[in-house]
């Protein structure tokens, strides 16, 4: 059982992370700089003035969907491990970083690469809220309350132009991941 629900999530990341390829056309100009953890509820907009959405904070940088990549890249540090593959929605590649806890997939859009999911891979990262793998349903739905759209067992939670989706089993949290939504 625990096996069929890390395929199923390993297969929506793979879904969600590819979602350029249902034919989006578009992306929000993202934030140009980096901004410290301490700043989260302070920085509802990008540089541009654009509204953020769901943020996530690793190494004392916060993302968001739809940024430029290389400033967030710079502030992160070394990956782990790093993937491309030509993009079937953009011109150029999308690309996957993987951190410790996380893996950074992103986009290319005129020559420039934006974030366009989040994935968590382990219980050593949480949200902003404190949500992380192996939190409780009731802990989410205390974090984020009810408005949000629930599919067989996917949580999934909208704000400006991202998404914040959990799945859960029997009560606990088994995927977190924050995802752009491009037009």
């Amino acid at each position: 059982m625990k096996k069929r629900v890390y395929v199923l999530a390993a297969a929506l990341a793979l879904g969600l992370g590819l979602s350029g390829c249902s034919g989006g056309s578009g992306a929000a100009k993202g934030a140009t700089e980096t901004t410290a953890a301490g700043d989260l509820k302070g920085s509802e907009e990008d540089s541009q003035g654009n509204p953020r959405g769901f943020l996530f904070e690793a190494n004392g940088v916060v993302m968001g969907m739809n940024e430029e990549v290389s400033p967030i890249l710079s502030g992160l540090g070394e990956y782990s491990n790093y993937a491309e593959t030509p993009s079937c929605a953009f011109q150029g590649l999308d690309k996957i970083y993987s951190y410790n806890g996380f893996d950074l997939y992103t986009y290319p859009k005129d020559d420039v690469d934006y974030v366009n999911s989040i994935y968590f891979i382990d219980e050593s990262v949480s949200t902003p809220e404190g949500i992380h793998l192996g939190s409780a349903e009731e802990e989410m739905l205390a974090a984020y309350g009810e408005d949000y759209v629930e599919e067989f067992g996917v949580y999934t939670y909208t704000k400006e132009k991202s998404t914040l989706s959990f799945i859960v089993t029997d009560g606990v949290i088994e995927s977190i991941e924050y995802v752009a939504i491009t037009e």
